[in-house]
């Protein structure tokens, strides 16, 4: 094997694999401009970061959001992975001397790493396949006779040249006719096995037309499972007999389908039928009629030879021992695909209400007592100053009730207790009703999703190094009702449960997206550079947790110049224009304005005095248009866009971008039995997934309005109408007296 760039030659055949034109790609794909996606793939390649690209380069990018430059950066490295792959298979191949023409050309076709990857799979294994040692054996020559459906017999007259005929002589006094015709089938179930026409027809075959079929396990196998496991078995009783077209599916089903596939509740196939074996097997037929004449024929008796069905018994059978193989191969395959997909939708879903979630207003400046509502054991208890700190704790029983007001009425009378929060835990209602006949103060129901897991991570041991993991919830607790953007951030976001089937998305898939979530809203809300906790800041745009910890330690400051002495020129370029400095002079220092821009807003200073007055429309293109001349020379890149930037900022200098209050305050009584059916009330969405909404009733669990209720009209997809932490009018239809089951509905509300 020879290699020179990137052609590779065997001797007799040149192998080019070209290097991908990535722009080319990915404009193609995702149906950007190649200048866009040239901008971003060059600013990149620089350390610039997705959240800066898309406030301070719009002008280069064409206005990108942050999903669309991400969207072209992951093509991007998933079309370098794919290619990387490639290489890596056919230099291995080329090095065992088993490339082939077809064998290349399908590598070439492969469009996903599973592709390659099961194309390439027979020649990783250091042991040697049938057909390898077919190839070896020189057989090859008589697999691509057979390909034409030409049958070949000691007792009928030879199909092959002289030459032909002289070499299956050689090979006949060493092997046996039947040992050639046997090595010869496994040599063309390998070669179609890797026909990447044939597994892509089999795929969209399956996709568009074909049923997923689930059925329960037999008891035998179910007695196997540990306690847990079998406690869950009558959760997915619909999926025990279960069928539906692959087309049809929804996300949260196949989700559920793999999760108790995994842990050996259900037994899941794709359907397999003589229908499709004898569409592919059409189709083989046509790439076998369209395959050049193998030199050893008799052309002048052959040369019209096209493939017809039914094959000749040795290619029928060698087609079979393939499909077999195949069909495994391509479901497997599917699955995996179709996982993926919906695994996409379900961190979607999660997206959307994780970002929610994060723009939750802060309550600063309220002095809190934050509670973790227990019955026989305690209920721990922590009050928080007007800067979070935690101040005193204590700790109360709830079957002690009068020992427990006591104590409580002490604490509100010592602590000048402005708001209380409580955890939505078992005994919140109970912990509540002691609460409301002590004090008027407003109560509010936290959701304590995660603060366990931070409770005991090595964040929380290092920010409160002296408290117990209890101690930490509590505190984490209060802490989110004062600043929820700030207190979620040091939470690994997979355990804030506000998505579906999250625990069954692959951790590393689900935490790198929704580390996109929190990165695009810290930087979106802008952060006070000297109030700001070092976890908060270590997701503003270019600073990582070294930096955040120096711009941390070396508080306060009085300007972005102040601060840039802490940062290096590129992690200020990057990261400066998110951070506000209230103590500033400079009301730019106070805005999403970059300093690069701050001369463009100095040459303004006269125009924008007459500009912003509230008489005046269409401000940004009426500076544009009269001073673009002026303002081209001052920052090459200013477009209406840059000015409408600009106005904007300006006009929120100072403004809190958190503004939707999602706390729910504590009913009066919250009793099950104090809900009765037709009731009519406010509650607030906790969740919104594929079939529907939940919402928090005040009590520990949140009760689900079915997509079918959601709206009068029809709804495809709950997100397109309603969003966590969105408060509803919801409307109770039915209550089940033996389970407690709510019914709801948002229909003519």
């Amino acid at each position: 094997m020879t290699q020179i760039d990137n052609k590779i030659t065997d001797g007799e055949n040149l192998y080019v694999l070209a290097v991908p034109n990535y722009v080319e790609v990915v404009s193609s794909e995702l149906w950007f401009k190649s200048f866009q996606v040239e901008v971003v793939l060059d600013l990149t390649a620089e350390w610039s970061t997705v959240p800066f690209i898309a406030r301070y380069r719009k002008e280069r990018t064409g206005n990108l959001d942050e999903e669309q430059i991400r969207a072209i950066i992951e093509l991007r490295d998933k079309t370098e992975k794919i290619y990387k792959a490639k290489q890596t298979a056919i230099n291995w191949i080329m090095e065992l001397w088993k490339m082939t023409p077809e064998l290349f050309d399908n590598i070439l076709k492969a469009k996903t790493l599973k592709e390659v990857e099961e194309i390439y799979k027979p020649y990783k294994s250091k042991k040697k396949t049938k057909a390898m040692i077919a190839i070896e054996k020189w057989f090859q020559f008589v697999a691509d006779i057979i390909k034409k459906n030409i049958e070949i017999t000691l007792s009928q007259p030879s199909p092959l040249e002289e030459k032909g005929q002289e070499q299956l002589d050689i090979l006949l006094k060493e092997y046996s006719l039947e040992e050639i015709l046997e090595g010869s089938g496994h040599i063309i179930s390998a070669e179609v096995s890797a026909n990447s026409d044939l597994r892509a027809d089999l795929m969209e075959t399956l996709q568009k037309y074909w049923t997923i079929i689930s059925k329960k396990k037999p008891e035998k196998a179910l007695e196997k499972l540990n306690e847990k496991d079998r406690g869950q078995i009558s959760k997915f009783d619909i999926y025990s007999d279960f069928s539906l077209k692959i087309s049809w599916l929804k996300p949260y089903q196949i989700l559920a389908l793999n999760r108790w596939e995994n842990i050996w509740i259900l037994w899941i196939k794709i359907e397999k039928t003589d229908m499709t074996l004898e569409w592919i097997k059409k189709h083989y037929s046509r790439i076998l009629s369209h395959l050049p004449l193998p030199k050893w024929i008799d052309n002048e008796k052959w040369w019209n030879r096209k493939v017809y069905l039914p094959f000749i018994p040795l290619l029928e059978q060698a087609f079979l021992d393939w499909y077999e193989a195949l069909f495994i191969s391509v479901e497997n395959e599917l699955r995996w695909i179709l996982s993926e997909v919906w695994e996409d939708d379900a961190i979607d879903t999660f997206k959307k209400n994780l970002a929610n979630l994060l723009v939750t207003k802060p309550e600063y400046g309220k002095k809190v007592l934050a509670i973790d509502p227990w019955y026989r054991a305690w209920c721990k208890m922590v009050v928080l100053d007007e800067l979070w700190n935690p101040v005193k704790f204590d700790k109360i029983y709830l079957h002690q009730e009068n020992d427990a007001k006591s104590k409580l009425k002490s604490i509100f009378e010592t602590e000048k207790i402005d708001v209380i929060v409580v955890w939505n835990g078992t005994w919140v209602n109970e912990t509540i009703t002691i609460l409301q006949t002590l004090t008027d103060k407003e109560i509010y129901i936290v959701n304590e999703s995660g603060a366990s897991v931070y409770s005991a991570s090595e964040t929380a041991q290092e920010e409160f190094p002296d408290l117990d993991s209890l101690d930490r919830w509590t505190v984490s607790i209060g802490r989110r009702f004062i600043d929820p953007l700030s207190e979620l951030v040091k939470v690994p976001v997979w355990s804030i449960w506000v998505g579906m089937y999250q625990h069954d998305v692959a951790e590393k898939k689900l935490e790198e997206k929704l580390w996109n979530v929190v990165e695009d809203t810290v930087n979106e809300v802008g952060i006070n550079v000297n109030t700001a906790s070092s976890y908060v800041l270590s997701y503003i745009s270019g600073i990582d947790k070294r930096a955040a910890k120096k711009i941390y330690n070396n508080r306060p400051y009085k300007s972005r110049d102040h601060l840039k002495k802490q940062l290096s020129d590129k992690v200020y370029e990057q990261a400066a224009w998110f951070l506000r400095v209230p103590e500033s002079k400079d009301i730019l220092d106070n805005t999403d304005i970059h300093p690069e821009q701050y001369e463009l807003v100095k040459y303004l200073e006269k125009p924008l005095s007459w500009i912003l007055s509230p008489y005046q429309e269409k401000e940004a293109t009426v500076l544009f248009s009269t001073y673009e001349k002026e303002l081209k020379e001052i920052y090459p890149d200013v477009t209406i866009w840059t000015i409408e930037f600009i106005l904007n900022s300006l006009n929120n200098a100072w403004v809190e971008k958190r503004v939707n209050s999602t706390h729910k305050k504590a009913w009066r009584s919250g009793e099950k039995a104090d809900i009765k059916v037709w009731d009519t009330l406010e509650w607030v969405i906790r969740n919104v997934v594929a079939f529907g909404a939940f919402v928090d009733i005040g009590m520990k669990n949140d009760w689900l309005v079915h997509v079918s209720q959601i709206s009068d009209s029809f709804v495809k997809d709950p997100k397109e109408v309603v969003e966590v932490w969105q408060t509803v009018r919801v409307k109770v239809t039915a209550i089940n007296d033996k389970t407690g089951k709510i019914q709801l509905t948002m229909k003519w509300l």
